[in-house]
């Protein structure tokens, strides 16, 4: 709040202020309207007359400027071992391998909190007539706002708010701010902070085969046996400043976990069962495992995959496979401390634009908040959260079966053709849904009996809360943004290879490819209440249903031709179920938009080069020359290609090189 008698407030501002504020009664506010009947006190009222009264100032300061960080990162790795060979055809290696990367971060634009409230707090010094921070010369306006969240003493904050004082330069909140480089030269402030993260890895391994004593009918059994140890640091130091709490950058404590460890062992056999026999040209049986001890929640955990590969005959051979992998949480997603933090743009899905948006929304939002639905309002805000790591994850898990062959005629050389079928789930993947992904969950389920509504916590009121929250809005520091095991993804397609080179003269040669992938199923399933609850993230923004791409290269003597066409499907502009049922549920919005689909987009590119050989000059040379994107197609219905989804448009248009 700014004072009325604020010296940079002219005469006929601060006139039409007074005027309206004893006009409309009202002790202003942000987030209470003012009442019919107004509430000013006559304290209030000889206040305002006095310009001694404080009222509201809302505005973005820009003059600040904007927010930037500058990094410098530096990595180094030193790598030895030994290898060799024994028994003839066995090989044996060890190695040591460390690494370390550290990251020296400066931020910009960011404010010393009570710094900027001293500034922002101007008055006329009643000796001298001068401008001044008014903490200069009314005790009573010597405030210190910072609380200690460290170790600092309250004697130590004394001696910075006095400090703070005796260089304190005002500040003009009106206007665009013009002439404020001195009072923001004094109240900005540049964090400087350090990360490092160091790796070492020690390995050995043995392989070789059997051929000296044991073999197959198609050959001796191949084999390798190895062991693993990894062990990780992370470390992450805020600017000391910035980490007690005197700014308004994101206050984070000292990162520096116990070193995460792994121990492993695996192995892997290649067995070639039968060759070159009738109907059994080459059948091979393949396997592996490798078994992990991690330190913290994840424990002993276990990856192996086996497989096949059968010929009957040269030029057509069919390959399945098996394979269950594990991917185990990470340093900062399992020690991370819990921070105060902010999501912006955050949304209320219970707010009157928001509630239909889902055929669940409704009814839940009326149930959980009753007569505090009307309360809420159209408006996007940053909602003061608390984020951090889960120090109780687990290992993730995936099951992935493919099956496919390769057909390579004898009576067309140089052509191949490969179609391989995947199918992979994933589960207990480890997700953080987001602030506004909590919220919309908690309401957008069957029912309130879930754990998204368990995240945070609403005002009940009366009166306002402790951050200004209307009875019903979510109460600020309540939501807690962690990661959990909960998600799972489904991946089902099919993807095709063609290639085709060939001789057209001894000195003309023509190869040309072509890769389509057709997906048959993208879903994420991420209700902590329904396992079976499916988000279909097919033919979204992002995940088309079908892409492919075709290059060919025309090679004449040391010149060569190149093409290359690249085509993306179309993609729903909004959630495929927002305008298609899906699992028995209706479509969410049917209506909501036209058109639905962005329109399927080509890429053509073009590029001649040539490669000059070894000569005179006693070195080769290549020269090229090209133009992408040559139709110049951009972005389609105005998007600009770099958002999530969007990226997998070129946003460039056509360009040389």
């Amino acid at each position: 709040r700014v004072r009325l008698d604020n010296p940079f407030l002219n005469d006929a501002a601060r006139a039409t202020l007074t005027n309206a504020i004893l006009a409309s009664g009202c002790n202003t506010s942000l987030t209470v309207s003012c009442p019919a009947a107004g509430n000013l006190t006559a304290a209030q009222a000889a206040a305002v007359t006095a310009g001694t009264y404080r009222t509201v100032i809302a505005k973005q300061f820009a003059d600040v400027g904007i927010r930037d960080e500058d990094f410098q990162r530096d990595t180094f790795r030193i790598v030895g071992g030994v290898r060799g060979t024994f028994n003839d055809d066995w090989n044996y290696e060890v190695s040591v391998n460390y690494g370390k990367f550290n990251e020296n971060t400066t931020q910009y634009g960011y404010l010393d909190r009570q710094r900027f409230m001293l500034a922002f707090d101007a008055g006329r010094n009643p000796l001298t007539g001068a401008i001044e921070c008014r903490s200069k010369f009314d005790p009573a306006a010597a405030i210190g706002l910072q609380r200690s969240l460290g170790a600092t003493t309250d004697a130590a904050l004394a001696a910075r708010l006095a400090a703070d004082i005796a260089a304190c330069v005002p500040y003009n909140p009106f206007g665009a701010g013009d002439g404020n480089a001195a009072s923001l030269a004094y109240s900005t402030y540049s964090g400087k902070h350090k990360a490092s993260l160091d790796q070492l890895i020690l390995n050995a391994s043995v392989s070789g085969d059997t051929s000296g004593f044991f073999n197959l009918p198609g050959g001796p059994v191949k084999f390798a046996l190895g062991a693993e140890y990894r062990r990780e640091n992370a470390y992450y130091k805020q600017d000391p400043i910035v980490d007690g709490g005197f700014t308004n950058a994101v206050s984070i404590s000292t990162f520096d976990p116990s070193p995460f460890e792994v121990k492993e062992a695996f192995g892997e056999i290649l067995i070639p069962v039968l060759k070159d026999t009738p109907f059994f040209h080459e059948l091979t049986i393949s396997g592996a495992a490798r078994v992990a001890d991690y330190n913290g929640s994840t424990g002993t955990v276990w990856a192996y995959n086996g497989g096949a590969q059968w010929a009957p005959f040269d030029g057509l051979m069919f390959r399945g496979n098996y394979a269950r992998a594990v991917r185990a949480p990470n340093l900062s997603e399992t020690g991370f401390p819990a921070v105060a933090n902010f999501a912006p743009g955050f949304a209320d899905p219970c707010r009157p634009a928001g509630i239909t948006n889902n055929s669940f929304r409704t009814a839940n939002c009326t149930a959980a908040l009753g007569a505090n639905l009307a309360n809420l309002t159209d408006v996007t805000y940053s909602l003061p959260i608390i984020s951090g790591s889960n120090a109780n994850l687990t290992a993730e898990t995936s099951d992935s079966w493919t099956f496919g062959g390769v057909f390579q005629p004898s009576m067309i050389p140089g052509l191949s053709l490969t179609v391989d079928y995947y199918n992979i789930t994933v589960n207990g993947i480890i997700a953080s849904v987001g602030a506004q992904g909590i919220v919309n969950a908690c309401y957008d389920q069957p029912t309130l009996a879930n754990p998204f509504c368990g995240q945070f916590s609403r005002f009940a009121g009366p009166g306002t809360g402790p951050n200004g929250e209307v009875p019903g809005a979510v109460l600020a520091n309540t939501l807690i943004d962690a990661p959990l095991n909960f998600a799972a993804r489904k991946r089902r397609g099919i993807d095709t290879q063609v290639t085709y080179r060939t001789n057209l003269s001894s000195d003309v040669k023509l190869s040309t490819n072509v890769i389509w992938t057709h997906n048959l199923q993208i879903s994420n399933f991420q209700s902590t209440t329904n396992p079976t609850f499916e988000n279909r993230i097919m033919g979204e923004l992002g995940d088309p249903q079908d892409e492919f791409r075709w290059d060919t290269d025309l090679t004449v003597g040391n010149f060569v031709l190149s093409y290359g066409m690249r085509y993306i499907a179309p993609m729903y502009i909004n959630l495929y179920e927002d305008t298609n049922s899906l699992q028995g549920r209706p479509a969410q919005n049917a209506d909501a938009f036209s058109p639905v689909k962005y329109p399927a987009v080509f890429y053509h590119d073009i590029r001649f080069e040539w490669n000059v050989p070894e000569g005179g000059i006693g070195k080769s040379m290549q020269f090229y020359v090209g133009v992408n994107n040559v139709l110049d197609t951009h972005p389609p219905l105005g998007s600009t290609a770099t958002g999530a989804g969007s990226a997998i448009y070129d946003y460039r248009g056509r360009y040389f090189f």
